[in-house]
């Protein structure tokens, strides 16, 4: 492809496209989307990257498959250089930590806009970390909550949270030095500035912030010159009056750290995440299905939350692969899709008791007010007809009955049973009401079962 035709922005859209099928809707927002293409020259592709915190979690994570997609996408081998959006052009990697501006303030900062208040959605399981991070956005270095220590499983929110504080903080004071660094990335610039005895410039980049916001504390654990630097650093931010807020994965009396450090935890506020309820799982669904405009039915929704229950980046990883599904393969979502699609996520799939077909029958007629009888009559009438058809093919989506047992049921053979199955699942791909109807019929003829 002639460099002079390409649409660098449309390529990389694309791109974008495909990576998050592939990575999920977070991980993209958090590392991917902040990255900026600026031209394609040769077989290079220039990005800008917002700071160094990035440019490591690219380089080590997301650039091979960056490039994979760019290189189907462009039918050509192709490189990837990178530029810092803040620094001079003689240096190659920039601190991660910068002091904010009231320009870009999110940029300076490592955080990311998308992650917010307005964006968190509360439910039982998370309100009292909610409201104990935006009474800290909005008063941070307050005695009474500080350091501020949430935990959780994984997948629970915990990194949003942070982002949303430090949002908030920058949103209040456009001036304020805040700084969202996950703690890996601070115990590999520590490990940097010993090889390169740089460490002055490490302990006042990191010591003079107006709040710090450390991700994943516990890889701290077994790291004994981190801890120690650390805990320097949490004393004189602590002393100073500023904001110190961390996540683990476990309690801080989990944390086998040391005890000074354990006990800096424990004397400030702590609040944890817990797995959300059914009705939070529902709503965060239905928050990411209106943002991915996403044509996932309602009762499609139910079914993913009942069944999804581990963290919300599971459960939001859900929602992209079916929405991708519906889309890619063009058809109406179904609960029995969506249960093939993601069978390997849900947590437990009860086998339903044996369904018979005098159960799929009554349950029929009952919606269709017609006779048992006529079901398995000769008539051929529009109003006898399609609701035989909807019988027969739900005895095949969810008996292990044969097609001949089925049609000897109804006086009919199994061709006829064919053509009916055949038939209503074409009506269930292309029609949104019969696609309902059908869930609606299962559902009641499954209950109707297992009582």
């Amino acid at each position: 492809m002639d460099n002079t035709t390409i649409d660098i922005k449309n390529i990389w859209q694309k791109a974008l496209e495909k990576m998050e099928s592939e990575i999920g809707a977070e991980s993209m927002d958090l590392w991917i989307r902040p990255l900026n293409p600026l031209i394609m020259e040769g077989d290079v592709l220039k990005l800008e990257v917002p700071d160094s915190v990035i440019y490591d979690k690219i380089k080590e994570r997301y650039e091979e498959l960056l490039i994979k997609n760019i290189r189907e996408l462009l039918n050509k081998n192709i490189q990837i250089q990178y530029s810092m959006a803040i620094a001079p052009p003689d240096i190659p990697k920039p601190e991660p930590i910068i002091e904010a501006r009231p320009v870009s303030p999110a940029v300076h900062t490592s955080l990311n806009p998308n992650y917010n208040f307005e964006s968190f959605v509360v439910g039982p399981s998370n309100r009292f970390t909610y409201s104990s991070a935006e009474s800290v956005a909005k008063n941070p270095g307050s005695l009474n909550s500080n350091p501020f220590f949430i935990y959780s499983q994984p997948g629970l929110g915990k990194t949003h949270i942070l982002h949303a504080i430090g949002n908030e903080i920058i949103k209040n004071n456009p001036l304020a030095k805040v700084a969202y660094t996950p703690c890996e990335n601070f115990v590999n610039e520590y490990i940097s500035t010993l090889q390169n005895k740089t460490t002055e410039n490490f302990r006042n980049k990191y010591r003079k912030l107006d709040c710090l916001l450390l991700d994943d504390i516990q890889f701290l654990i077994g790291k004994e010159r981190s801890e120690e630097e650390f805990f320097y650093t949490f004393n004189s931010l602590f002393e100073s009056k500023k904001q110190i807020v961390v996540t683990s994965d476990r309690s801080p009396k989990e944390l086998t750290l040391g005890e000074r450090l354990v006990s800096r935890f424990l004397s400030g506020l702590r609040a944890d995440i817990k797995i959300p309820d059914f009705e939070t799982r529902v709503a965060i669904l239905r928050q990411k299905r209106d943002l991915y405009k996403f044509s996932v039915p309602d009762d499609v929704l139910v079914f993913i939350a009942e069944n999804v229950k581990r963290s919300i980046r599971e459960l939001e990883g859900c929602l992209i692969t079916v929405g991708n599904y519906g889309v890619n393969m063009k058809i109406q979502l179904s609960i029995d899709v969506v249960k093939e699609v993601i069978r390997d996520h849900i947590t437990s799939i009860e086998h339903d008791e044996k369904v018979s077909i005098d159960s799929i029958m009554n349950v029929v007629a009952e919606k269709f007010k017609v006779e048992i009888k006529d079901l398995k009559s000769q008539k051929r009438t529009e109003a006898i007809a399609f609701p035989r058809q909807i019988a027969m093919y739900i005895a095949c989506e969810i008996t292990d009955m044969s097609l001949p047992g089925i049609g000897e049921a109804f006086g009919k053979d199994h061709t006829t049973v064919m053509y009916a199955r055949d038939k209503i699942k074409h009506q269930i791909l292309n029609d949104p009401y019969n696609n309902a109807l059908i869930n609606e019929l299962i559902s009641k003829i499954k209950t109707v079962s297992n009582k």
